[in-house]
């Protein structure tokens, strides 16, 4: 085991030690620990001394490879900082490589604790280059930096703890209000925002609930703060409900995160709320600064969206307009199951045409108001009365069934997929190139093609032919399937299994 660990197993020193590995790391160092007179080396130090294999070694034979002229002064280090405990100390000797018989300038850097009675000696080694203490003097400014840093990070969350679990109901929205600008001052946000969500006719979205703003224009009013589909915010729904974070520079985040954060932002981190095994939502954090938020930042900022989620809800159970969680019964989830029936097309389990056709306006309509395209494409299934003809019905479902995976595994995750009808299937590709759109509409043929449908041990091959059609100005979805349409009937008059784009010439 390295001592990185042997740290976290046992237990050793407090957190903050833990908490200098990565400046440690960051820094070019390594960290090493004398104890009974067996030095554990990290990587680092076994490449300056030339060992290899096992990262356990005597002192006595390390202190062997210091050079003579600098084995007192060697000697006297570890001599120190072992009499006093707590005490830092620091060396610079040259050791000689047991790989190379070359000697090298190293900088050795240690401390003692008493550990469970016995001493203990951590301590960092570094090549020299130039002998400039500036190194070792940035690497101290770091460490100390880091840890005021999470100081002040631990207090936020002890103060905001306290104020929440004070707080009442007659208070409470001007209480939670302190708490968001706590946490905002603490770690230098512009804007603080929390998003619960719900569901919207079987979609799920989310709503914003609280805001805390200061620096920044906020432009965007509440039509768009307010039952937004999560899926049309590419990749967060995936990250959220793995209980990761969503730590981005905004520059890289998708273009309908941008739309939605202010000018001024720099980074935006996005913390998943989950209760009961459910993700009950997520807190968004803002600042200016091009940079990610810290490990360290990102960890205390989930904490903190944990407890101003606990917070809400029991100032809604309070007040009696909020269901806890482990309050869902049967009766619940069977509306949820029939709800679900709703919106889904009970052989394939996705979008059914009703579902769609409500769910595709709104990025249609949006894309307009930004002066981007959206590509719809209709798919049928080539020759499948002949399947039906040929394997029966129950083998023409799953090859439908086959299908529609395929296509799923093909789009993206905001990409809109239903069955139409028969064997019928519409995708609607939003914000996206007339070239990207035909690529993606031709990986689907390819993909339709290169896995044929296995039923009852036979393997039954289907082709595909697809119309792609470009929105325009004044369409409706309607009207965009219609053209669409049209370029699948031309695919399907030049020979099938092909896919044709709507230009307006028909025949």
């Amino acid at each position: 085991m390295n001592l990185e660990g042997k740290l976290q197993s046992e237990g050793l020193f407090s957190n903050r030690i833990l908490a200098l590995l990565d400046v440690i790391n960051a820094n070019g160092l390594g960290l090493w620990e004398i104890s009974g007179g067996i030095m554990t080396l990290d990587q680092k130090t076994s490449e300056i001394i030339g060992l290899e294999g096992d990262n356990l070694v005597k002192l006595d034979d390390i202190i062997d490879l210091v050079h003579e002229e600098d084995r007192q002064e060697f000697k006297g280090v570890l001599d120190t900082i072992t009499d006093v405990p707590n005490k830092n100390a620091v060396a610079e000797c040259r050791i000689c490589s047991k790989k190379t018989n070359v000697y090298s300038w190293v900088r050795i850097m240690g401390k003692s604790y008493l550990h469970q009675g016995n001493m203990v000696i951590l301590g960092t080694s570094q090549l020299i280059e130039g002998r400039a203490l500036d190194v070792f003097n940035a690497m101290l400014d770091n460490i100390t930096k880091e840890l005021n840093r999470k100081d002040e990070l631990n207090k936020c969350i002890f103060d905001i703890t306290e104020i929440l679990l004070n707080a009442d109901e007659t208070s409470f929205d001007t209480t939670f209000q302190t708490c968001l600008e706590i946490i905002a001052h603490t770690v230098g946000l512009c804007r603080l925002y929390i998003y619960k969500n719900h569901l919207v006719e079987g979609t799920a979205c989310c709503t914003e609930i609280h805001e805390w703003v200061d620096g920044v224009e906020v432009t965007l009013g509440e039509d768009y703060t307010k039952d937004i589909p999560i899926h049309t915010w590419p990749g967060l729904e995936d990250v959220l409900s793995g209980g990761h974070t969503y730590n981005k520079l905004l520059k890289d985040t998708p273009l309908e995160i941008q739309e939605m954060t202010p000018k001024g932002i720099g980074a935006v981190l996005f913390a998943p709320i989950f209760l009961r095994d459910l993700l009950w939502g997520f807190v968004g954090y803002e600042w200016a600064e091009e940079k990610l938020f810290s490990a360290d930042e990102a960890a205390i900022l989930c904490s903190a969206g944990l407890l101003l989620a606990n917070s809400l809800i029991r100032n809604d159970l309070n007040k009696n307009l909020y269901l806890a969680v482990d309050k869902i019964n049967t009766t619940t989830i069977k509306a949820e199951v029939l709800e679900k029936f709703a919106y889904t097309d009970t052989l394939t389990g996705i979008y059914n045409r009703r579902h769609f056709m409500e769910l595709a306006q709104n990025p249609l309509d949006k894309a307009k108001r930004f002066g981007k395209f959206c590509y719809a494409m209709i798919m049928d299934l080539d020759f499948f009365k002949k399947v039906n003809d040929t394997y029966g019905h129950l083998a023409g479902d799953e090859v439908l069934k086959n299908a529609a995976n395929v296509m799923k595994n093909t789009l993206r995750s905001y990409d809109l997929l239903c069955r139409y009808g028969g064997e019928e299937f519409v995708v609607l590709v939003a914000e996206s190139t007339k070239e990207a759109s035909l690529n993606l509409a031709e990986r689907i043929r390819e993909a339709i093609v290169a896995t044929p449908c296995v039923y009852n041990v036979l393997k039954i091959p289907v082709t595909m032919s697809i119309g792609v059609a470009e929105s325009f100005p004044d369409c409706t979805i309607e009207s965009l399937i219609d053209r669409a349409d049209k370029a699948l009937y031309m695919a399907k008059e030049q020979g099938r299994n092909r896919v044709v784009f709507y230009t307006g010439e028909e025949k």
